[in-house]
């Protein structure tokens, strides 16, 4: 196993840029508070981290208003704590909810407990809630006025800080010590497991916070990510989609190629190398001022004249708090909007293509973040691609 150095950054200066990013976004709105309960706003807003396992998106809230100070909703405690954490003293309180449940299954526990820190709250600002406990907040305060804005939080978190890019740069570099152990975990007779054991014990030793996805596809022609236990064969290829987030939360999302036995098929290997072009053409769109969906354009396009099939989901994404932030790199009929690549934002690249063998279908992958700077993108998951890098 690999160690790692987390870099150290000025956290203080993280969080109150932060702050004052989402009292921008407050005054836009017009709002006095905020309920928030994404795990990733959370973390934004407060610096208090929620994330457990998958299935905890539900189980926590914050209230937060223009200054800062906040009120958090947990599943952990069965009394309210007051001044909780020494470190993040704007947390005021810290209250309980139902353990280890879905929001859905005590509507009223959750909007009592909500109403009754908005009192006298006029016009709060809302992303991920509940339609039924909405509903009840809107009874328990008719005078309230709930808004959106979800959407405004996410645009308002695509252009990183300096400190969030250095911690966004750590990530992907854990990630891609994950990608190198699984490509030198694929020997004939290993399952896919075996290769995605490999992958998340690399990434898990370094420390990290949270290891978001491990999908393994080999010789799944019809999509499916998921490891099924099939055994690996001289010759294969196969691909692995992985993430972690690293210190103070910040994500990474990368996917290989990988090849058994060191050398595929000739048709296989061109047909990579041409994947790998296709990469490199999406790397060459993505600059500051460039619509998202041209640059989706620009990869597909190649991969068709090529005579391949084009990636059929988004070609990337933004990263950050969350593995999958804005901006959605798509075609611009299937995104509401066609927003433009900005400077110091960090996004992902994940074009997919295939080819028949002996009438399989067999997927290829490659996937890295990239942080925009004024004349391009310059690359963050530093994992080769094998095969010399063709």
């Amino acid at each position: 196993m690999t160690m790692f150095n987390w870099p150290e950054i000025d956290i203080t200066r993280l969080r109150n840029d932060r702050r004052e990013n989402l009292r921008q976004v407050m005054r836009e709105h017009n709002v006095s508070h905020l309920v928030l309960t994404g795990f990733d706003h959370i973390r934004y807003a407060t610096d208090y981290r929620t994330q457990i396992i998958a299935e905890s998106f539900d189980w926590f809230a914050a209230v937060v208003d223009e200054d800062g100070a906040s009120q958090i909703f947990a599943p952990w405690i069965d009394e309210t704590q007051k001044q909780p954490i020494t470190d993040l003293p704007w947390i005021e309180n810290l209250h309980p909810m139902p353990s280890w449940a879905p929001v859905v299954g005590h509507p009223k526990t959750w909007a009592r407990g909500l109403a009754d820190t908005l009192r006298g709250a006029t016009r709060v600002g809302i992303e991920l809630i509940d339609p039924q406990v909405l509903a009840l907040l809107k009874d328990e305060l008719p005078r309230t006025e709930f808004v959106s804005i979800g959407a405004a939080l996410y645009d308002a978190r695509i252009r990183k800080t300096d400190e969030e890019i250095v911690l966004l740069e750590a990530a992907s570099a854990v990630n891609s010590l994950g990608a190198e152990a699984g490509k030198a975990a694929a020997v004939a007779g290993v399952t896919d497991h075996d290769i995605l054991a490999a992958v998340m014990g690399e990434m898990q030793a370094a420390g990290p916070e949270f290891l978001s996805h491990s999908l393994c596809n080999h010789r799944r022609g019809d999509g499916g990510w998921f490891a099924e236990g099939t055994i690996l064969q001289d010759g294969d290829p196969y691909f692995f989609d992985i993430g972690v987030y690293g210190k103070h939360g910040y994500a990474s999302d990368i996917a290989r190629t990988g090849f058994v036995g060191g050398e595929p098929r000739k048709e296989i290997k061109d047909t990579y190398r041409k994947l790998l072009t296709a990469h490199r053409i999406g790397e060459e769109a993505a600059k500051p001022g460039v619509r998202v969906s041209e640059v989706d354009r620009a990869v597909n396009d190649y991969l068709e004249k090529e005579g391949l099939p084009r990636t059929p989901y988004a070609m990337g994404h933004g990263v950050g708090l969350r593995a999958c932030e804005l901006p959605t790199i798509y075609r611009s009929h299937l995104i509401d909007r066609d927003q433009v690549i900005v400077e110091n934002s960090v996004i992902s690249l994940e074009p997919e293509t295939g080819l028949v063998i002996d009438g399989e279908f067999m997927l290829l992958k490659v996937e890295d973040n990239y942080v925009v700077e004024s004349d391009g993108v310059r690359r963050l998951s530093l994992a080769g691609y094998g095969l010399d890098d063709l």
